[in-house]
Protein backbone atom coordinates (compact mmCIF):
# COMPACT_ATOMS: atom_id res chain seq x y z
CA UNK A 1 0.00 0.00 0.00
CA UNK A 2 2.71 2.33 0.82
CA UNK A 3 5.79 2.50 -1.14
CA UNK A 4 8.96 4.98 -0.24
CA UNK A 5 6.17 6.87 1.87
CA UNK A 6 3.61 7.62 -1.24
CA UNK A 7 0.34 6.21 -0.95
CA UNK A 8 -0.80 4.43 -4.49
CA UNK A 9 -4.44 5.41 -5.23
CA UNK A 10 -6.17 4.30 -8.04
CA UNK A 11 -10.75 4.04 -9.16
CA UNK A 12 -10.76 0.46 -7.81
CA UNK A 13 -8.92 1.47 -4.41
CA UNK A 14 -11.24 4.09 -3.78
CA UNK A 15 -14.26 2.07 -4.16
CA UNK A 16 -13.04 -0.86 -2.04
CA UNK A 17 -12.09 1.78 0.76
CA UNK A 18 -15.73 3.59 0.27
CA UNK A 19 -17.65 -0.15 0.40
CA UNK A 20 -15.94 -1.35 3.25
CA UNK A 21 -12.80 -0.77 4.84
CA UNK A 22 -12.43 -3.95 6.31
CA UNK A 23 -12.45 -5.48 3.12
CA UNK A 24 -9.76 -3.02 2.08
CA UNK A 25 -7.86 -4.22 5.08
CA UNK A 26 -8.24 -7.65 3.53
CA UNK A 27 -7.03 -6.98 -0.36
CA UNK A 28 -4.62 -4.53 0.10
CA UNK A 29 -2.87 -4.85 3.49
CA UNK A 30 -2.93 -7.97 4.98
CA UNK A 31 -0.23 -10.73 2.97
CA UNK A 32 -2.08 -13.75 3.03
CA UNK A 33 -5.33 -12.54 1.43
CA UNK A 34 -4.12 -9.44 -0.10
CA UNK A 35 -4.85 -9.16 -4.36
CA UNK A 36 -6.95 -12.15 -3.74
CA UNK A 37 -10.69 -12.22 -5.22
CA UNK A 38 -12.80 -15.17 -6.05
CA UNK A 39 -13.40 -15.84 -9.59
CA UNK A 40 -16.67 -14.11 -11.15
CA UNK A 41 -18.30 -15.05 -14.44
CA UNK A 42 -19.03 -11.03 -14.87
CA UNK A 43 -15.24 -10.28 -14.57
CA UNK A 44 -14.36 -12.96 -16.91
CA UNK A 45 -16.79 -11.35 -19.70
CA UNK A 46 -15.71 -7.52 -18.83
CA UNK A 47 -11.65 -8.64 -19.04
CA UNK A 48 -12.63 -11.04 -22.24
CA UNK A 49 -14.28 -7.85 -24.20
CA UNK A 50 -12.40 -5.26 -22.89
CA UNK A 51 -9.30 -6.36 -24.06
CA UNK A 52 -11.22 -7.41 -27.51
CA UNK A 53 -11.29 -4.02 -28.38
CA UNK A 54 -8.06 -2.61 -27.69
CA UNK A 55 -6.64 -5.35 -29.60
CA UNK A 56 -8.78 -4.92 -32.39
CA UNK A 57 -8.64 -0.65 -32.37
CA UNK A 58 -4.60 -1.79 -32.06
CA UNK A 59 -5.21 -3.32 -35.93
CA UNK A 60 -4.91 -0.69 -38.70
CA UNK A 61 -8.68 -0.07 -40.03
CA UNK A 62 -8.26 -1.76 -43.73
CA UNK A 63 -8.41 -5.18 -41.65
CA UNK A 64 -10.84 -4.69 -38.68
CA UNK A 65 -13.30 -7.46 -40.03
CA UNK A 66 -16.18 -8.59 -38.02
CA UNK A 67 -14.74 -12.03 -38.48
CA UNK A 68 -11.26 -10.94 -36.83
CA UNK A 69 -13.15 -9.16 -33.89
CA UNK A 70 -14.73 -12.06 -32.93
CA UNK A 71 -11.74 -14.76 -33.79
CA UNK A 72 -9.73 -12.21 -31.23
CA UNK A 73 -13.07 -13.07 -29.03
CA UNK A 74 -12.60 -16.33 -28.40
CA UNK A 75 -8.76 -15.95 -27.82
CA UNK A 76 -9.20 -13.27 -25.15
CA UNK A 77 -12.36 -15.51 -23.61
CA UNK A 78 -9.89 -18.64 -23.04
CA UNK A 79 -7.17 -16.15 -21.60
CA UNK A 80 -9.61 -14.61 -19.21
CA UNK A 81 -11.05 -17.56 -18.65
CA UNK A 82 -7.34 -19.28 -17.52
CA UNK A 83 -6.29 -16.19 -15.44
CA UNK A 84 -9.42 -16.09 -13.41
CA UNK A 85 -9.62 -19.91 -12.48
CA UNK A 86 -11.85 -21.29 -14.41
CA UNK A 87 -14.12 -17.72 -15.45
CA UNK A 88 -15.82 -18.10 -12.33
CA UNK A 89 -19.02 -19.91 -14.17
CA UNK A 90 -21.30 -22.37 -11.98
CA UNK A 91 -21.56 -24.89 -14.94
CA UNK A 92 -20.96 -24.98 -18.57
CA UNK A 93 -24.38 -23.67 -19.07
CA UNK A 94 -23.96 -20.11 -17.26
CA UNK A 95 -20.58 -20.34 -19.06
CA UNK A 96 -22.21 -20.35 -22.73
CA UNK A 97 -24.92 -17.66 -21.75
CA UNK A 98 -22.01 -15.12 -20.47
CA UNK A 99 -20.42 -15.87 -23.84
CA UNK A 100 -22.82 -15.35 -25.92
CA UNK A 101 -24.17 -12.29 -24.09
CA UNK A 102 -20.17 -10.79 -24.72
CA UNK A 103 -20.79 -11.86 -28.77
CA UNK A 104 -23.70 -10.03 -29.12
CA UNK A 105 -22.16 -6.84 -27.52
CA UNK A 106 -19.17 -7.12 -29.83
CA UNK A 107 -21.93 -7.31 -32.73
CA UNK A 108 -23.53 -4.50 -31.72
CA UNK A 109 -20.43 -2.76 -31.19
CA UNK A 110 -19.25 -3.50 -34.97
CA UNK A 111 -22.50 -2.68 -36.73
CA UNK A 112 -23.04 0.56 -34.58
CA UNK A 113 -20.16 2.43 -33.12
CA UNK A 114 -17.51 3.51 -35.95
CA UNK A 115 -14.87 0.79 -36.03
CA UNK A 116 -12.50 2.55 -38.34
CA UNK A 117 -11.62 4.84 -36.06
CA UNK A 118 -8.16 5.52 -35.19
CA UNK A 119 -7.92 5.94 -31.46
CA UNK A 120 -5.39 8.44 -30.17
CA UNK A 121 -4.36 6.04 -27.24
CA UNK A 122 -5.79 2.68 -26.30
CA UNK A 123 -5.51 1.11 -22.65
CA UNK A 124 -2.00 0.75 -21.63
CA UNK A 125 -1.02 -2.38 -19.96
CA UNK A 126 0.01 -1.72 -16.85
CA UNK A 127 -1.35 1.00 -14.15
CA UNK A 128 0.35 4.24 -14.67
CA UNK A 129 0.55 6.72 -12.05
CA UNK A 130 1.11 10.56 -11.98
CA UNK A 131 1.77 12.68 -8.64
CA UNK A 132 -1.11 14.39 -7.14
CA UNK A 133 0.12 15.63 -4.23
CA UNK A 134 3.66 14.68 -3.04
CA UNK A 135 2.22 12.28 -0.78
CA UNK A 136 -0.38 10.42 -2.83
CA UNK A 137 0.07 8.93 -6.81
CA UNK A 138 -2.82 8.60 -8.52
CA UNK A 139 -3.22 5.39 -10.97
CA UNK A 140 -5.65 4.13 -13.65
CA UNK A 141 -5.80 2.17 -16.77
CA UNK A 142 -8.10 4.18 -19.49
CA UNK A 143 -9.66 2.35 -22.49
CA UNK A 144 -9.16 4.63 -24.90
CA UNK A 145 -8.44 8.40 -25.85
CA UNK A 146 -9.75 10.09 -29.37
CA UNK A 147 -8.56 13.34 -30.90
CA UNK A 148 -11.20 15.66 -31.60
CA UNK A 149 -11.45 17.41 -35.17
CA UNK A 150 -10.39 20.19 -32.79
CA UNK A 151 -7.29 18.17 -31.47
CA UNK A 152 -8.76 18.02 -28.14
CA UNK A 153 -9.05 14.21 -26.38
CA UNK A 154 -12.10 12.09 -25.82
CA UNK A 155 -11.90 9.54 -22.86
CA UNK A 156 -13.59 6.49 -23.63
CA UNK A 157 -14.47 3.72 -20.77
CA UNK A 158 -16.38 0.40 -21.84
CA UNK A 159 -18.98 -0.71 -19.66
CA UNK A 160 -20.47 -4.19 -19.74
CA UNK A 161 -22.70 -4.53 -17.00
CA UNK A 162 -26.63 -5.70 -17.41
CA UNK A 163 -27.57 -1.76 -16.53
CA UNK A 164 -26.58 1.52 -17.39
CA UNK A 165 -24.31 2.38 -14.10
CA UNK A 166 -22.13 5.16 -13.90
CA UNK A 167 -19.03 5.41 -11.71
CA UNK A 168 -19.09 8.43 -10.27
CA UNK A 169 -15.51 9.26 -10.05
CA UNK A 170 -13.55 6.97 -13.04
CA UNK A 171 -14.29 9.35 -15.76
CA UNK A 172 -13.09 12.72 -13.49
CA UNK A 173 -10.22 10.63 -11.90
CA UNK A 174 -8.92 9.69 -16.05
CA UNK A 175 -9.18 12.96 -17.02
CA UNK A 176 -6.94 14.38 -14.51
CA UNK A 177 -4.68 11.32 -15.71
CA UNK A 178 -4.62 12.05 -19.27
CA UNK A 179 -4.08 15.73 -19.28
CA UNK A 180 -0.58 14.95 -17.19
CA UNK A 181 0.10 11.61 -19.02
CA UNK A 182 -0.02 13.18 -22.38
CA UNK A 183 0.15 17.06 -21.85
CA UNK A 184 -3.37 17.60 -24.01
CA UNK A 185 -6.62 19.61 -23.35
CA UNK A 186 -9.33 17.04 -22.27
CA UNK A 187 -12.81 18.21 -23.72
CA UNK A 188 -15.17 14.86 -23.40
CA UNK A 189 -15.61 12.31 -21.26
CA UNK A 190 -17.86 9.36 -21.62
CA UNK A 191 -19.13 5.92 -20.79
CA UNK A 192 -20.21 3.58 -23.83
CA UNK A 193 -22.60 0.78 -22.05
CA UNK A 194 -22.25 -2.46 -24.52
CA UNK A 195 -25.12 -4.21 -23.09
CA UNK A 196 -27.52 -1.37 -24.86
CA UNK A 197 -25.19 0.32 -26.69
CA UNK A 198 -25.96 3.63 -24.97
CA UNK A 199 -22.98 6.82 -24.89
CA UNK A 200 -23.18 8.77 -21.48
CA UNK A 201 -21.03 11.78 -22.06
CA UNK A 202 -20.53 14.74 -20.03
CA UNK A 203 -18.21 17.90 -20.89
CA UNK A 204 -14.32 18.39 -18.96
CA UNK A 205 -15.17 20.66 -16.65
CA UNK A 206 -12.16 22.49 -13.97
CA UNK A 207 -15.26 22.49 -11.07
CA UNK A 208 -15.20 18.31 -11.04
CA UNK A 209 -11.75 17.86 -11.85
CA UNK A 210 -10.93 20.36 -8.79
CA UNK A 211 -13.43 18.71 -6.94
CA UNK A 212 -12.26 15.03 -7.39
CA UNK A 213 -8.94 16.20 -6.55
CA UNK A 214 -10.25 17.44 -3.49
CA UNK A 215 -12.54 14.33 -2.74
CA UNK A 216 -9.36 11.91 -3.54
CA UNK A 217 -7.23 13.93 -0.94
CA UNK A 218 -9.74 13.89 1.66
CA UNK A 219 -10.77 9.85 1.23
CA UNK A 220 -6.94 9.28 1.87
CA UNK A 221 -6.40 11.71 4.67
CA UNK A 222 -9.52 8.91 6.33
CA UNK A 223 -7.30 5.85 5.42
CA UNK A 224 -5.63 4.54 8.59
CA UNK A 225 -1.57 4.74 8.53
CA UNK A 226 -1.84 1.64 11.05
CA UNK A 227 -1.98 -1.82 9.01
CA UNK A 228 -3.64 -3.66 12.21
CA UNK A 229 -6.77 -4.77 11.07
CA UNK A 230 -8.81 -3.03 14.44
CA UNK A 231 -8.42 0.39 12.30
CA UNK A 232 -9.64 -0.95 9.40
CA UNK A 233 -13.53 -1.29 11.24
CA UNK A 234 -16.45 -2.87 9.47
CA UNK A 235 -19.57 -1.62 11.00
CA UNK A 236 -21.87 -4.09 9.67
CA UNK A 237 -20.20 -7.16 11.74
CA UNK A 238 -21.31 -10.75 11.03
CA UNK A 239 -24.06 -9.25 8.69
CA UNK A 240 -21.55 -8.13 6.28
CA UNK A 241 -21.76 -9.58 2.56
CA UNK A 242 -18.39 -8.24 1.74
CA UNK A 243 -17.07 -11.18 4.09
CA UNK A 244 -18.32 -13.50 1.59
CA UNK A 245 -15.41 -13.32 -0.80
CA UNK A 246 -12.93 -14.47 2.03
CA UNK A 247 -14.85 -17.52 2.56
CA UNK A 248 -14.63 -18.33 -1.44
CA UNK A 249 -11.12 -17.67 -1.55
CA UNK A 250 -10.48 -20.03 1.91
CA UNK A 251 -10.12 -18.10 4.68
CA UNK A 252 -13.07 -17.26 7.17
CA UNK A 253 -13.53 -13.51 7.81
CA UNK A 254 -11.86 -11.72 10.96
CA UNK A 255 -15.36 -9.97 12.21
CA UNK A 256 -13.50 -8.37 15.97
Amino acid sequence: MIKNSLFYVSPNKLKIWLECPRKFWHYYIHEPTKYKEPPRAYYTLGEAVHDTLNSFFSLVPQIRTKERLLDQFKLHWSSAKNQNNGGGFKDQKEEQSHKDRAVRMLENFYSEENILAVPYRLSPSKTKYIPLTRAIMLGGQVDRVDLEPDNTLHIIDYKTGLEDRNDRYQLAIYDLLVREWLKREVSKLSYLHLESGNWSTKDSTTKERVDTKRFIIETVKKIPKSLDRRSFSCSLGEQCGHCDYLREIGFEPILN
